[in-house]
């Protein structure tokens, strides 16, 4: 498989490449926002009143090799599987690649081993109230730096990925509030992007912001526990001399924009890998949110497919569906950067498909 550069500084995704090569950590931020559980907005889980469920379950799965909490792997209500088979699948390759799930808010705790944050909480739904008790972004900014810092040491890489159902209707209220377009510009699960629905959703939080606002309380107010959380991360990777990996599609634009107006010198250590089914969606626009937001910064894709694959399930992804989610894009970039092929990488997803869909009949059919 080969990587991409689609912007961004080429000096620079080389350097993440190398990296990638050395001892490397995956890490994936969990987190819910009852944003997620308006109709419409995602696809994430079964239904609107599931998606909260969704990231306890899909770190669980992650972890454990299936949900602990449910005995059901997250799809969507069409059937399609949580991005996370692609990301546990690639680990399953990268033997030397160690990981772990970090709650910074989920509704639910997830009962596998993981790292959990002090000031988690979940987010409320932004178009009716804040989204966070005052204090609380800065808090879980601060602690997740500190862990961070902590865990980085003697790591060349760590990737951060995430999992919030809802996150990309809060990531378009962050850029707003921090000054960057984000309507019109942020990403779906759904092959039907709701930008309609989200700009209603942006605009009811932006109304209550006042000006002047720092990032922080801008994030207490229209944002949710996980981006605060994975710039934490990132910027406490960056000062012990990591390279950091933000795997993941347009929430990432978020995250690069805390950064920014919380610890821009940080900007320097970071790359963004996402999929190619993100970098396809003509309704989305990452390449123009990292140029505007952090210039140089390098967001690169993976050249991968699973239009040849045997199952419906896994195909959709090339009809628009899901696209991106659970650091998908970054676990595709460390196999690419490690030398695993298309042929490789399909096979341990299917492998992994069939593993996690046997015996539940249709899910699991070839077509």
């Amino acid at each position: 498989m080969e990587t991409r550069l689609v912007v961004g500084d080429a000096e620079r995704l080389r350097a993440l490449l190398e990296a990638a090569r050395g001892p490397t950590l995956f890490l994936v931020v969990a987190g819910a926002t009852e944003t997620s559980t308006i109709p419409g907005i995602s696809i994430a889980g079964p239904s609107p009143e599931a998606t909260v469920l969704t990231p306890t379950l899909d770190v669980e799965y992650l972890v454990a090799g299936r949900p602990v909490m449910l005995d059901v792997v997250p799809v969507s209500p069409e059937g399609l599987p949580t991005p996370a088979v692609i990301t546990r699948a690639v680990l399953s390759l990268l033997d030397s690649v160690g990981y772990a799930a970090v709650d910074a808010g989920c509704k639910f705790a997830p009962r596998v081993p993981h790292l959990a944050l002090p000031p988690r909480r979940p987010g409320a739904r932004i178009d009716e109230g804040p989204a966070l008790p005052r204090g609380t972004a800065e808090r879980l900014y601060r602690a997740a730096k500190l862990l961070g810092e902590t865990i980085a040491r003697g790591h060349s890489l760590v990737a951060i990925g995430e999992t919030i159902p809802g996150g990309t209707t809060v990531a378009a209220a962050v850029l707003e509030a921090l000054g960057h377009g984000g309507l019109g510009r942020v990403s779906s699960s759904s092959a039907r992007n709701p930008h309609g629905l989200r700009r209603r959703v942006v605009e009811a939080a932006l109304r209550r912001l006042r000006r002047g606002a720092t990032v922080f309380e801008a994030v207490d107010e229209v944002g949710d526990p996980v981006h605060v959380s994975v710039a934490g991360l990132a910027a406490g990777a960056a000062s012990v001399g990591a390279r950091v990996l933000l795997a993941g599609g347009t929430q990432m634009a978020a995250v690069l924009a805390i950064l920014r107006a919380a610890e821009p010198g940080a900007l320097a250590a970071v790359g963004v890998a996402t999929t190619p089914w993100i970098i396809r969606d003509e309704s989305s626009d990452l390449p123009g949110l990292v140029s505007e937001i952090a210039p140089g910064v390098p967001l690169a894709y993976t050249e991968f497919s699973l239009a040849s694959s045997r199952y419906p399930g896994l195909r959709a992804y090339e009809q628009g569906y899901v696209k991106e989610g659970v650091g998908a894009g970054g676990a595709l970039f460390l196999a690419a950067a490690r030398g695993f092929s298309q042929e490789e990488v399909l096979a341990a997803v299917e492998a992994e498909y069939e593993r996690i869909t046997r015996g539940q009949g249709d899910a699991a059919d070839r077509g």
